[in-house]
């Protein structure tokens, strides 16, 4: 179960790795690591040389972030050799603290769906996808969404239409639900790629539109942290996270809509039913990048959590 789908740490005095979690943080110099690791993505040597500490003992430290699962790194190539580039695993700390032991106790259920394994899709001709390799199919042909390569694809893009995904849910798992978080990243689809071109983005679930992100590009000025080095154009795209909980739907923790949980009958199906896309209607049809986890900065595909609140027994 991955506890840090949802990007939220969240600790109490009765976890057992409280303690390791409180020693990591009890530390200036790796609470100043984090500090900086929050502005944006760095490689290990420009946080030494902005703390203005030896290279090794920010390694030391970066190992302790590492271990705590507060943050990852990524091995990034480049014409200048090989560098690591740290970056969060969260987006904010949940610390419980009462006089007595929680009756409840919140609990994960992710699932990683990879951007290829679509059940249907309704696309227009300009389109194509990529595997960490090559290209998979012929480009502008949207028979290429059936190539049975596409299980691989690491990056997929359109200009108007959706993907759809089928996610069976167990039973056990579909029961007091909290919360339903979709994460993935994408950008807009331009010629090329063109950071000034606005894309209506929508996200679907079980036949209930969530909401509409505005892209505001699509982002090629420099090299995606796991781009490979073959592929040209379109690098890297913004993270996204939709959760809907039973007061609305957020938007990267902002409320954009009034569509609750109670709406998507979670418990009603076995299964849950995802769609993005971008509309033929939308006022901006600016297409669509969607993102592996070998392709752009973020190393995963689209991930879903089901966040639950149990009785503790």
């Amino acid at each position: 179960m991955d506890r840090f789908a949802e990007k939220v740490f969240s600790v109490s005095l009765w976890d057992k790795q409280v303690e390791k979690f409180v020693k990591v943080l009890n530390c200036k110099t790796r609470r100043d690591i984090l500090k900086i690791i929050v502005q944006g993505h760095c490689s290990i040597w420009s946080i030494a040389e902005e703390l203005n500490l030896p290279l090794s003992t920010v390694s030391e430290h970066v190992k302790e972030l590492i271990k705590s699962g507060l943050i990852s790194v990524i091995r990034q190539t480049s014409d200048r050799g090989h560098s690591k580039i740290v970056a969060l695993q969260y987006e904010k700390i949940e610390f419980y603290i009462s006089n007595d032991e929680p009756r409840y106790r919140k609990s994960n259920y992710s699932v990683n769906i990879p951007i290829g394994s679509y059940s249907s899709f309704k696309i227009r001709q300009l389109c194509g996808m990529a595997g960490a390799d090559c290209c998979i199919g012929a480009r502008d042909n949207p028979d290429s969404f059936y190539n049975p390569y596409r299980a691989t694809a690491q990056l997929l893009w359109f200009d108007c239409g959706y993907l759809e995904y089928v996610v069976p849910i167990e039973e056990n798992e579909r029961k007091n639900v909290e919360s339903l978080t979709l994460s993935v990243e994408v950008c807009s689809e331009a010629p090329g790629y063109n950071e000034t071109w606005p894309s209506d983005i929508f996200f679907e679930i079980n036949g209930v539109q969530l909401c509409t992100y505005t892209s505001p590009g699509d982002f090629g000025a420099r090299h995606g942290l796991l781009t490979p080095d073959w592929w040209e154009g379109t690098q890297y795209g913004l993270m996204k996270k939709i959760e809907v909980n039973k007061s609305g739907c957020l938007l990267d923790g902002m409320h954009v809509s009034d569509v609750t949980l109670s709406q998507l009958k979670l418990e009603e199906r076995s299964t849950v039913t995802f769609r993005i896309g971008v509309k033929e209607d939308a006022i901006n049809r600016g297409g669509i990048n969607i993102f592996g986890k070998k392709f752009g900065d973020f190393p995963q595909h689209i991930i879903l959590t089901l966040s639950h609140s149990d009785k503790v027994q």
